[in-house]
């Protein structure tokens, strides 16, 4: 059983060593790197390590806690920010390291209540399958099932629907190990209060090594897509949308589309983009809608039929249907519906005025993207219901804008994601907008604390269960530590702050000073 490896052990481990200890889940090296799914956000650590059980990640914790090691629990890497890096051995005298949850495997169905319990190490799609063999479903899930479930859920990952929540509103217990390995357990019975700060915690909370959600009988859906004409005129377009919207519950809008055109260095406008809306039925006859994988955009998509399949089927895509891994750069903002129509326009004009400056080579499409989602009671939900006015539906509208390119250029990349970064500053204050975490998040934690008035109650609890700071990184600081100072945590805010100097710009350990 692997319980941590001593850093006096591990800086003498051989590369020979360190393989062999990779293949065996249970590694320690002289260094490890991480990659998000695209491979422009990395991190050196010191070592991967990969625990047998709770039990020894526990272990792990309590013996790394008196030299106070950076460490940073990852998934899949499937995020377009830097949330899940590690503080870089090249930055830091402290240990630092990599951990994976994913030999937690464990796994529990209660079909008479409806529940169901798993270990931190199950990926969404490998869960969906369980379910599905037991005739259950998730009531919600996001596009894709590649990514680990805790991972997904921690940074407020989401389908579509009008009445239907993120992911993490599914969450009605945990099990969590501190920064110094001590367990917590925390559900909906007895600490529904920070059960909800715990939902969507930002990897700022602890280890989380177990979830119990609530799931649903097999529902059976049907997915209709629909084929729309395109036009200049954002207003009209938009307004349309958001007259559908409150026809349909549960729908996806992929459009309008936006091709390069590489003589006149400008976007074109598609004349057609397509939707698509989910409603329940009692067919059961073939399921079909894994056919062409267009719970994604994937497959040949922009055409008007109908299909039938199990709820995850019809409203998901699996790893297999995932057609394009190149790199893109995109954003995710969420805002009241009331306001959708006005603030899709006027997304649409600002990208297209920028269009100028887009001058990095291997452009291909921009998509823009429209989804719907209920507002929530979690500290860091990004659809959190606490500062919307008396005139709000409780629901938000979701824009995305996703820029593709037709080769895996870093110049044109990192164009885009600059270009992304300016939409929050340019309308968060005028339509109350938050970004989905990891996805080209808010400018700094001022505006965090704005949107999230839960912020100085989730850092309490970061307080408790990090001491210090040993989950932090450079994402942390950036998005919540500046608000600390004016809720009198003196002593957490002088660790982070430390460590963001540290990270940025010098070899010291803040936790030496």
């Amino acid at each position: 059983m692997f319980s941590g490896i001593p850093t006096s052990f591990s800086t003498m481990l051989s590369p020979k060593l360190a393989l062999l200890l990779v293949l065996l889940h249970a590694v320690s090296g002289s260094a490890y790197r991480w990659f998000n799914w695209q491979f422009e956000v990395t991190c050196q650590s010191d070592a991967y390590i990969a625990p047998e059980n709770e039990h020894a990640t526990a272990k792990f914790l309590k013996e790394q806690y008196p030299t106070g090691s950076h460490i940073k629990v990852v998934g899949n890497g499937h995020g377009f920010g830097n949330l899940t890096t590690c503080v870089d051995n090249t930055l830091t005298e402290k240990p630092t390291y990599i951990v994976s949850l994913t030999n937690l495997k464990k796994l529990h169905i209660d079909k008479k209540n409806l529940t169901v319990t798993f270990g931190a190490g199950w990926d969404v799609d490998d869960l969906t399958q369980e379910l599905k063999a037991n005739d259950l479903s998730f009531s919600n899930l996001g596009v894709e099932r590649v990514q680990n479930f805790v991972g997904a859920a921690s940074t407020g990952t989401h389908g579509s629907g009008s009445s239907l929540g993120n992911i993490a509103t599914q969450i009605i217990g945990l099990r969590v190990l501190d920064s110094q390995g001590n367990l917590r357990v925390i559900n909906e019975e007895h600490d529904a209060e920070e059960l909800k700060a715990f939902r969507i915690s930002l990897g700022a909370l602890g280890l989380i090594t177990e979830l119990t959600i609530k799931v649903q009988p097999t529902q059976l859906m049907k997915k209709t897509t629909k084929v729309l004409n395109a036009t200049s005129d954002y207003s009209i377009m938009y307004k349309e949308l958001a007259q559908l919207y409150k026809e349909h519950d549960r729908m996806t809008v992929w459009g309008p589309h936006f091709d390069w055109d590489a003589d006149s260095q400008s976007w074109a406008l598609e004349p057609t983009y397509f939707l698509s809306y989910w409603e329940p039925t009692n067919y059961t006859g073939v399921r079909n809608c894994t056919l062409n994988y267009c719970a994604n955009g994937c497959g040949d998509c922009k055409k008007e039929y109908i299909c039938y399949d199990e709820v995850t089927d019809a409203a998901s895509c699996s790893p297999q249907g995932v057609c394009d891994r190149g790199f893109y750069a995109e954003i995710e903002h969420f805002l009241p519906i009331e306001d959708y129509a006005e603030a899709a326009t006027n997304y649409t004009i600002f990208q297209q005025a920028q269009t100028p400056r887009m001058k990095a080579p291997y452009n291909k499409q921009m998509v823009i993207q429209h989804r719907t989602l209920k507002a929530d009671d979690t500290y860091m939900s990004p659809v959190n219901n606490y500062n919307l006015g008396p005139e709000s539906s409780g629901v938000f509208a979701i824009i995305e804008i996703d820029w593709i390119q037709e080769y895996n250029n870093f110049t044109t990349l990192w164009q885009n994601q600059e270009l992304a970064h300016e939409f929050l500053p340019h309308f968060g204050e005028s339509y109350n907008v938050r970004s989905h975490w990891n996805k080209m998040s808010a400018p700094n934690a001022t505006y965090t604390l704005e949107k999230f008035p839960k912020l100085p109650e989730f850092l309490a609890i970061q307080k408790r269960q990090d001491p210090k700071c040993q989950f932090v990184n450079e994402f942390l600081v950036q998005q919540l530590a500046t608000s600390v100072l004016n809720y009198g945590q003196l002593s957490m805010h002088r660790h982070i702050t430390l460590s963001l100097v540290h990270i940025a710009s010098s070899n010291l350990d803040p936790l030496m000073l």
